[in-house]
């Protein structure tokens, strides 16, 4: 065929791990940070998701099953969404700039920020890495990579819920008139 799935999915999701890598040197200093005991559970759904959406094991009948068409059509809506998401991502994470955090935290002299993907929904990187999902989980078409999704959100529901509370803690009134404002958290009119 004259397109290669994998690749492109890879390159997408390679060029996010990238620029994670790239700009995680120059974080302000944590103030304060969300409870270790949460934070296991969340990397623990990130974590099956993860495994789910990307590799092959665990080998089960009913997880190797194809539920989409390994068609044209089907890769490049996969790839079109997948490459979208991680445009969002990295969008909203340049946005954040040196507030980001790989954990709900508060740094010294956080902002908050509510312009570009932030005046639209109020975790932008957490809708653009579930529309990056959602096309790899269409474009792989198995079982396994759609029931990646459900963890992948249920995650960073949790994850998202923390941030709020620190986040509220941290700017109060300024806080709740952004959530005024910005109702949707990650999925524009729906959550």
């Amino acid at each position: 065929m004259f397109y290669d799935v994998h690749y492109w999915i890879e390159t997408g999701w390679g060029l996010v791990a990238i620029f994670w890598a790239l700009t995680a040197f120059r974080l302000k200093p944590v103030v304060r940070a969300q409870r270790t005991g949460s934070r296991l559970l969340q990397v623990s759904l990130l974590a099956s998701a993860a495994v789910l959406l990307f590799s092959a094991w665990p080998h089960a009948a009913l997880l190797d099953s194809r539920v989409l068409p390994d068609s044209a059509l089907t890769a490049l809506v996969g790839i079109t969404l997948t490459v979208a998401g991680v445009v969002v991502a990295i969008a909203a994470r340049v946005y954040l700039g040196r507030n980001w955090s790989g954990r709900a935290t508060i740094k010294e002299g956080h902002e908050l920020v509510r312009n570009g993907p932030y005046a639209l929904v109020r975790h932008p990187i957490y809708t653009g890495l579930l529309i990056a999902a959602i096309g790899t989980a269409i474009a792989f078409g198995q079982v396994r990579n759609l029931a990646a999704l459900p963890l992948l959100l249920l995650g960073f529901r949790m994850k998202l819920r923390e941030e709020e509370r620190l986040l509220f803690q941290a700017f109060g009134a300024q806080y709740s008139a952004y959530q005024q404002a910005v109702r949707s958290a990650i999925i524009p009119f729906i959550l």
